[in-house]
């Protein structure tokens, strides 16, 4: 029997310039009675920043008119995005994906109060694609990264999709990211360990060899393409709660265009413009709480997908994206992103979940 999964319209664009064109993809913290909302912000010009507002009892109580995190460096020029957030400690960790207008990679910011934020800078590879597919040893990843390297094969190797667990493992943060197509995850002692090159050319080199780099596979259709990491995940008596993204390209419908572009570029496309018949659902996986790298098991369907107007029709059609997740009681409460215009709100009976997985 499917679950019960109550979904609405949460958020839309406003009047301010930043968040005029959308807004999309949040991430959120809650402590005691206040949900705390870190969401991407999209002006007319298509750059990102990230606004900020809280919640309470289920209605907005505030929301800044101003960005709370704008693009300020070269590495993000064209965007700020994608924020997730984790607490360790006393310290607020935001990782979210800096673009250049190139090169999409893995920067993080830091705060003691959720409103003054110190960037820290890029802690994906700067290796670039190039390089990075020769020195993989897996056949899979080589010809998945192939695609960018048609674009370019002096830009970087694309890493997004970084989020970040909630406490240290064994002495040391734990991280999701993704290289395409697979989730992986890293293990590290300091962040400045991500900032070596070296730290990542002897991982790029060893992905796959070993099971500790992997953290979720591609399994069923629905995310045949590729997948990636969603929120921040919630500790439970029996693992790792993580909402991931899984990604469906329906062949049937590629244009003739796109067919053409599908023999000749493989499945390369350029984000809003002749874009492949894509679909993004949400899916569920249960983590070793130990061993994250570990996966316990995943709902085979979706949890949901695609179905309303407002997530099929957008931006980016027929897209839900999962980046915020908290527990309310006896309800999972999802934040996602809808057709990358729009912020969603899904709500699953928690316990319920759990005897799914």
């Amino acid at each position: 029997m499917a679950m019960i999964v109550k979904k609405k319209l949460f958020l839309k664009p406003t009047k301010n310039k930043w968040e005029s064109h959308a807004v999309l993809n949040p991430t959120v913290i809650k402590e005691k009675e206040i949900e705390h909302l870190i969401y991407r912000g999209v002006a007319p010009n298509k750059v990102s920043s990230l606004g900020y507002l809280k919640i309470k009892d289920g209605k907005i109580i505030e929301r800044n008119p101003e960005p709370l995190i704008s693009p300020t460096e070269k590495y993000e020029k064209k965007g700020v995005e994608d924020p997730r957030i984790a607490k360790i400690g006393n310290t607020y960790y935001l990782s979210y994906t800096g673009f250049d207008g190139k090169n999409a990679g893995i920067a993080y910011a830091t705060s003691k109060n959720l409103k003054d934020w110190k960037k820290k800078g890029i802690i994906s590879p700067r290796v670039s694609i190039k390089e990075a597919r020769k020195l993989v040893k897996i056949k899979k990843y080589r010809d998945k990264w192939k695609t960018q390297e048609i674009s370019t094969s002096k830009n970087y190797l694309w890493d997004k999709d970084a989020v970040l667990f909630p406490e240290k493992i064994n002495g040391k943060f734990v991280m999701l990211h993704r290289f395409l197509p697979d989730v992986q995850i890293i293990k590290f002692k300091n962040f400045s360990d991500l900032q070596d090159e070296s730290f990542w050319k002897e991982y790029i080199e060893n992905l796959g060899e070993y099971e500790d780099k992997i953290s979720l596979y591609r399994r069923y259709d629905w995310e045949a393409e590729h997948i990636g990491a969603g929120a921040t995940p919630i500790k439970t008596k029996k693992g790792w709660l993580l909402l991931y993204h899984g990604v469906e390209l329906i062949e049937e419908k590629l244009s003739a265009y796109n067919k053409k572009m599908y023999k000749i570029n493989g499945r390369i496309h350029k984000l809003r413009n002749k874009r492949l018949p894509l679909v993004y659902s949400v899916g569920v996986a249960l983590l070793n709480l130990k061993h994250p790298e570990t996966e316990i098991n995943r709902l085979s369907k979706p949890l949901f997908k695609p179905e309303l107007t407002w997530e099929k029709e957008g931006d980016v059609r027929d897209v839900v994206f999962p980046e915020g997740a908290v527990i309310d009681k006896d309800k999972l409460k999802i934040y996602y992103g809808a057709a990358d215009t729009m912020i969603g709100l899904a709500e699953v009976n928690f316990k319920e979940l759990m005897r799914k997985l």
